[in-house]
Order: C-alpha cells, then sequence, then structure tokens
C-alpha cells in the first residue's frame, strides 16, 4: 500500500534508489493508479534528462514553429512553468511572449479545467501594471500555450542583483505592484507567487506583474509540482502550512521583496529549502532592523508586511500603500500594535505529558535525513510532530506515514532511536479525541482530496481526522481549501462516498 500519495514526493524517493529499481518501486508507490503512475514518470524523466542544457537545446529546436497561431523567433528565458519564447502573432502582426507548459503540470484533467477557467477569469483583469493574458491554446499534442504581451525591459530580480536599490526607486516600484495586486484583489484573485522574477519593468518604467493566470488555479498550487527555493523564500507563513490564503499572503511576498530591496538580501535566509521554512515557520525572528540610513519609520513597514500572523499584518494593501506615501512624504506611521488572541482550550481539559525535547542538531539532522524522502515539506512535518510526540520512537512513528518503504523507515529508526540522546520534559497538552479513521478509509479520502486541493491533501486530512469528530465536520474542514462552490460541493460528496 503507497505511503505517498503525490508524484512528487515519489519521485524525490526514486531518485535515491539505483536506475533498475525505480521501475519496481514506482509500480508499487502509485497502486494502479495510473494518472498518478503517468505523473510520477515524467517527472522522473526530467529529473534524469532535462538539465538546464538539455532544456534550452529544446526550447532552441522550437524556434521556427508555429505554435497555434504563434511563430516562435527566439527564447526569452525559462521558469519552473515552462520556456517563455518571442513569438510573432501571425494574426495581428505584434509580437508576444509565448508560455508553453510543460504536459506534466496539467496531465490530469481536473487541473487542466480549473486552469483555462482560472486563466479566463485572470485574462478579464484590466489594469496598467498587470500583464494581462492575451490569448490561451492547446496544441493537437495536448500541450497548453499562453500569449502575453511583449515588453521591452527587464525583470526586477535582474536589477536587484546589483546590490540594495535607491529608497526613492524602491518605493516607486512597490507602489505600482501594490496597486496591481490591489486592482486583482478587488476581482477576488490571489496571486500567491510573488517574488522578483514575476515583476518586470519595462523601457518606460511601468511595473507589469507576471503569471497571474498560473500562480492560482481555483485551489490546485502548479508551482508545487516543484517546487524552488526562489519561490519558497516568498512564501508567507499559511501558505507553507498549505492554509486558506488571502491577500495578506501577497503582502507578506511583497514585504519579503521591499526588505531585499533596501538591503540587497532576503531577511530569511538559507540555503536550502527546509531551512527557510523552519525559519519562517518556527525560528526566532531574525533582526529587520534596516540600516541607519534609512528612514525609521520604515521599519514599522516592515514589521507589519513580515507579522507572522495574518491578523498582525496590514489588512489590505490600501494601508501598506498609504504608511509607504507617509514615507514619501516624511509623515508619522503609526506604530505596529500585535494582535492579541485568547487561550481557546480549556484549562480543565488538559493532562500533564512527557513531550520528547532533542538537541538542536539533532533536529537539524532528522530534517535533512527526512528531506531526501519527503522533500522541503520535512522541516514542517518534523516540527509539528515533535510537539506532540512523548518519544523518539513516537516521532518516527508520526512521520511512517510520509515515507515511502520499511526499508527507510527501519533505517531512520536506526539512526536516531539508537543514537540520539533525549531528555524530557513536562508540559500540559489538551486532551482532543478525533475522528478514526481505517486505512481503507483515510486512503479514499486523501486520493479525493488530493484531486482537489493537490499535493498537500493527505496532509491535511491526516491534521484534521484528529480534529473532527465526525465526517460531516472533516469534510467542512476540507471544503475550506477550496475556492468554487461547486468543487466543494463535488469534495464533499466524495469524500462522503468513502464512510
Amino acid at each position: 500500500m503507497a505511503k505517498i500519495q503525490t508524484a512528487r514526493s515519489i519521485v524525490d524517493s526514486a531518485l535515491n534508489l539505483p536506475s533498475q529499481k525505480r521501475n519496481a518501486f514506482v509500480e508499487d508507490a502509485c497502486e494502479g493508479d495510473q494518472n498518478l503512475k503517468q505523473d510520477v514518470l515524467i517527472l522522473l524523466s526530467q529529473s534524469d534528462n532535462q538539465s538546464p542544457a538539455h532544456a534550452s537545446e529544446n526550447a532552441q529546436s522550437m524556434i521556427g514553429e508555429q505554435v497555434g497561431p504563434y511563430k516562435i523567433e527566439s527564447i526569452i528565458g525559462a521558469g519552473g512553468m515552462g520556456m517563455i519564447h518571442k513569438a510573432k502573432d501571425t494574426r495581428l502582426d505584434r509580437y508576444v511572449a509565448l508560455k508553453c507548459l510543460p504536459p506534466h503540470l496539467t496531465v490530469n484533467n481536473q487541473n487542466r479545467e480549473r486552469f483555462l477557467n482560472e486563466a479566463k477569469a485572470v485574462s478579464r483583469l484590466d489594469h496598467p501594471n498587470i500583464c494581462t493574458l492575451y490569448d490561451i491554446g492547446e496544441t493537437d499534442d495536448k500541450q497548453l500555450y499562453i500569449a502575453m504581451p511583449f515588453y521591452d525591459g527587464y525583470t526586477l530580480d535582474k536589477r536587484m542583483r546589483n546590490g540594495p536599490m535607491p529608497l526613492n526607486d524602491t518605493i516607486a516600484i512597490c507602489l505600482q505592484i501594490s496597486e496591481g495586486l490591489h486592482a486583482a484583489h478587488n476581482s477576488g484573485i490571489v496571486h500567491r507567487d510573488i517574488k522578483p522574477a514575476n515583476v518586470i519593468v519595462t523601457s518606460e518604467n511601468i511595473v507589469k506583474l507576471l503569471d497571474f493566470g498560473v500562480a492560482k488555479i481555483s485551489g490546485v498550487n502548479l508551482t508545487s509540482t516543484g517546487v524552488s527555493l526562489g519561490t519558497v523564500a516568498y512564501m508567507s507563513p499559511e501558505q507553507l502550512c498549505s492554509e486558506k490564503v488571502d491577500a495578506r499572503t501577497d503582502i507578506w511576498a511583497l514585504g519579503i521583496m521591499f526588505y531585499e530591496m533596501l538591503v540587497g538580501e532576503r531577511p530569511y535566509k538559507g540555503e536550502q529549502a527546509p531551512a527557510i521554512i523552519h525559519s519562517v515557520l518556527y525560528a526566532d525572528r531574525p533582526d529587520l532592523t534596516l540600516p541607519d540610513h534609512l528612514p525609521k519609520a520604515l521599519n514599522l513597514i516592515i514589521d507589519k508586511a513580515l507579522a507572522r500572523s495574518v491578523d498582525d499584518r496590514y489588512p489590505s494593501l490600501v494601508e501598506f500603500m498609504a504608511d509607504l506615501r507617509k514615507i514619501s512624504n516624511n509623515e508619522t506611521i503609526a506604530p505596529h500594535v500585535p494582535h492579541i488572541s485568547k487561550p481557546t482550550f480549556d484549562p480543565d481539559a488538559t493532562t500533564k505529558e512527557t513531550v520528547v525535547s532533542l538537541e538542536q542538531q539533532t533536529i537539524e539532522d532528522f530534517t535533512k535525513e527526512l528531506t531526501k524522502h519527503v522533500g522541503p515539506m520535512a522541516a514542517v512535518l518534523v516540527s509539528k510532530a515533535i510537539k506532540t510526540a512523548t518519544s523518539m520512537e513516537e516521532l518516527c512513528n508520526k512521520l511512517d506515514q510520509h515515507l515511502p518503504s520499511d526499508s527507510i523507515r527501519q533505517q531512520i529508526r536506526q539512526r536516531f532511536i539508537t543514537s540520539s540522546s533525549t531528555t524530557h520534559m513536562t508540559a500540559e497538552r489538551p486532551i482532543t479525541t478525533g475522528l478514526t479513521l481505517n486505512d481503507e478509509q483515510f486512503q479514499c479520502i486523501s486520493s479525493v482530496t488530493t484531486s482537489f486541493i493537490g499535493p498537500i491533501g493527505k496532509l491535511l486530512v491526516n491534521r484534521y481526522s484528529k480534529k473532527s469528530q465526525n465526517a460531516d465536520e472533516l469534510c467542512q474542514l476540507l471544503a475550506e481549501h477550496v475556492d468554487e462552490t461547486d468543487d466543494k460541493n463535488k469534495l464533499i460528496n466524495q469524500i462522503k462516498n468513502c464512510f
């Protein structure tokens, strides 16, 4: 029985095996799910063969080809969502930026349909700071493509490579980004992938936001199929935890960019994605004080934009833009007052239990080892498990379901249970009872949930089943992660069929 339901996790585990053993592992891990197997095989092929040089060769070979009504002339760039070409619209005699999406991102028919529906909604955005969609289409071999305006200019990440930017330029660019994002938020669209590479500054110094049609696809985040370090670096805490996000997740990302533009480096550092995730979610907050030559009031803006709790963040970009303009006008900014929430648990419903306490080096080593098998989410899984585990054995048990095979589970146990020195401390923890699912029900619900909200579905089922008292409550909690009402109802009905 497969312990991992996501293609990316299976691929990460398969890559640690000799090539001659991968096919058998994939067959076992996919449990006869042909769609999942197809996703895995495509991703494995790309991991083995699609080096940057090889991808560039493939893109180069497309020059001169016709994709729909567009004739490709040159390569503009590449990203996690595919190669971008400069192409000529043979109907209107104009140049466009043409992005061809890799088949593995839309091989699932449900994802494809949601992508097309979301693209239609995004194409209706009309704002000078948003790069809208000209066209979306599909070739005879089922490859989706997006046509966007072609601009002379540069992406913001290229300018930021030269170090800190002047304050006036930073404010001017951030205001334009905010104007475009605010227009999108007013239309009910959250970008969810704001980063310097998705911001272009034209030769007329007009800021354009890119990839609106790609970042948010009705609850399916396509960038999650291969999360890059650059993307993780700008993700909000709630986004990293796969909780439902709103406009404030874009404000966090913009706050990260704002700090980076002023200082020349990101506030949350790390060479690997797990280190950044742990820093954002659990570590002590880094010192975000800006250099002395910058106005002190800027620290208040950074502090509020990068508040770990969404309730402490700017409620909308209207307030963020107002504070930026006050900086330009040398006006006073009100200090940030953190939101204080009352405890939600009943003190009488607690019991004293022994919770495992590990040395920081042990935690880091454990997380590093787990990352080899489950990817960047390892840091989140370990940190959460540590909070409730009463022993190293129980910690391993909590993480078993995320590991691909019994041999890997045994390997981790032998390394850490026998060699790690643990101490124990007393802690109070609420007594909770949850919905008990058998293996068949858990796998069924996880499969349904994953088809609607992406690879994180299984983790959410595991989390919410412990909080739910019955099937209806579990359905409602999972449905909160689906945007469309029709999809919510479909999800609920399909989950109920699992019982």
